[in-house]
């Protein structure tokens, strides 16, 4: 591997892109990326933020962290909800207003937003 190739590596990877989709771009194989990411930062910092970019101290025999803080991982997901895996989507009817809605999971939501749910306390 190249100098050249391993700076590519370390600006991908602050960009957040993966090591199938470095390996991809620069013709490498994906192990060789993944063992170069993580010797590289000796074992012990972690992936990059999602959101921002910034590197990630993963802590040991823990899950492995996608975000640096809580505040990048909302901000990921508000504007990245098409990513999001809706399983068990089921259609449900609003109690207040009677309009369609998604609920996703097995809640058991029964108001189609906060407004409905208010207007139905207030015995609308």
């Amino acid at each position: 591997m190249t100098d050249r190739q391993k700076r590519q590596i370390e600006a991908m990877r602050r960009k957040g892109c993966s090591y199938a989709e470095i390996s991809d771009e620069l013709e490498l194989s994906p192990n060789t990326v993944k063992s170069y990411c993580q010797r590289s930062r000796g074992g012990s910092e972690g992936d990059v933020c999602r959101n921002c970019g910034e590197p990630i101290m993963q802590n040991h025999g823990a899950k492995q962290k996608n975000f640096c803080s809580n505040h990048c991982r909302q901000d990921w997901w508000n504007h990245n909800r098409n990513q999001i895996n809706h399983r068990d989507r089921r259609t449900a009817i609003c109690d207040c207003c009677g309009q369609a809605f998604e609920v996703h999971g097995k809640r058991k939501q029964r108001f189609c937003s906060q407004e409905c749910y208010a207007d139905w306390r207030r015995g609308g």
